[in-house]
């Protein structure tokens, strides 16, 4: 039992011990002024003691069992189909709950997110290349089915018609002044990306003051750290797309072959913003600008892919070679 609680608690075992460690470095920062050092100890330990639980919830769900994944991959074969992957993540569930592998009998919230630990933990490895060993061959399966159905999907997007009427539909430019007035995130992430530069430069301006070097060496860690990070806050800058979406995206971009004729990213911006409209009835606001908006998208998420520089959409290279020739 002591096993059990010790084992799912860690993380906020861990937490409390490090505000513990970071109060007792705020008060040694109290009682010695001339030590600095103490409060930027205190600081760090504290941001970490809040991360850390989140972080460690994180890889806990983005890293289960790829043998009971990939075997679960193998038998249902579920490509694309959400509904299949919320049947796998609802098997998984029931077994890591079974064996004490999890403490609740909700490890995956849904097949989306089952998923997504499939193409992190077995699919991009094999796109790397990091499959060559014999006990390996189940994954190396299960990946080329998966593959397999994403080339069969995107043929039969291209065959697809583009209907002519989305052509007068209008585009957010012709309503909205900028793309913060349609996308409010995109003020929110400014704010957020300005606020953290500011942080870091005055922490550098007072740790030279101070001649404090562990000051230094913090502000120079944390924007490291946060550098590291910047790719996530740049996919806010575009309209949410799954591995499905960005199929159809792809699809429409071969039919229409628009080079980089902005009239023509502007028909397929139309194309996707109904798209989009229907797919995420949720976010209505979920659309791309203009045309301009579409192909800024097109060269950020999709067109490092050629050169194998993508941390998304990894698994759509080949489709991203074949379109490619119809952009340049």
């Amino acid at each position: 039992m002591f096993y059990e609680m010790s084992k799912h608690c860690f993380p906020s075992v861990v937490s409390c011990t490090f505000c513990v460690i970071a109060w007792v470095a705020f008060s040694m920062d109290a009682s010695y002024q001339n030590v600095p050092g103490f409060y930027m100890i205190g600081r760090v330990v504290f941001e970490f003691a809040f991360i850390f639980p989140f972080g460690w919830l994180y890889y806990s769900k983005s890293h289960p069992d790829t043998t009971l994944l990939v075997q679960q991959v193998l038998k249902s074969n579920p490509g694309l189909d959400i509904e299949k992957w919320d049947e796998i993540a609802n098997r998984l569930n029931s077994s890591f709950y079974q064996e004490h592998i999890w403490n609740t009998p909700y490890f995956f919230y849904d097949g989306q997110q089952g998923q997504l630990a499939f193409r992190d933990n077995v699919l991009r490895p094999y796109l790397e290349g990091k499959f060559e060993d014999i006990s390996d061959k189940d994954k190396i399966q299960s990946a080329k089915f998966y593959l397999q159905s994403i080339n069969e999907n995107f043929k039969l997007s291209l065959k697809d018609n583009l209907p002519e009427s989305f052509l007068n539909s209008e585009l957010p430019r012709d309503t909205y002044r900028n793309k913060s007035m349609l996308h409010s995130r995109h003020l929110f992430m400014g704010i957020i990306f300005l606020r953290r530069q500011y942080q870091i430069l005055l922490g550098i301006v007072m740790g030279l003051f101070q001649k404090s070097f562990f000051s230094l060496f913090c502000c120079i860690f944390w924007d490291q750290i946060f550098s590291r990070d910047n790719w996530s806050f740049y996919w806010l800058v575009y309209p949410e797309m799954g591995i499905m979406q960005g199929i159809k995206f792809l699809a429409i971009i071969t039919k229409v072959s628009p080079g980089e004729e902005l009239d023509k990213w502007d028909q397929i911006a139309r194309y996707m913003n109904q798209y989009l409209s229907e797919e995420y009835k949720h976010l209505p606001n979920n659309k791309f600008f203009d045309g301009k908006h579409c192909l800024d998208c097109y060269q950020a998420c999709f067109k490092p892919l050629s050169v194998g520089n993508s941390l998304v959409y990894g698994e759509l290279k080949e489709i991203v070679e074949f379109t490619k020739r119809r952009v340049e």
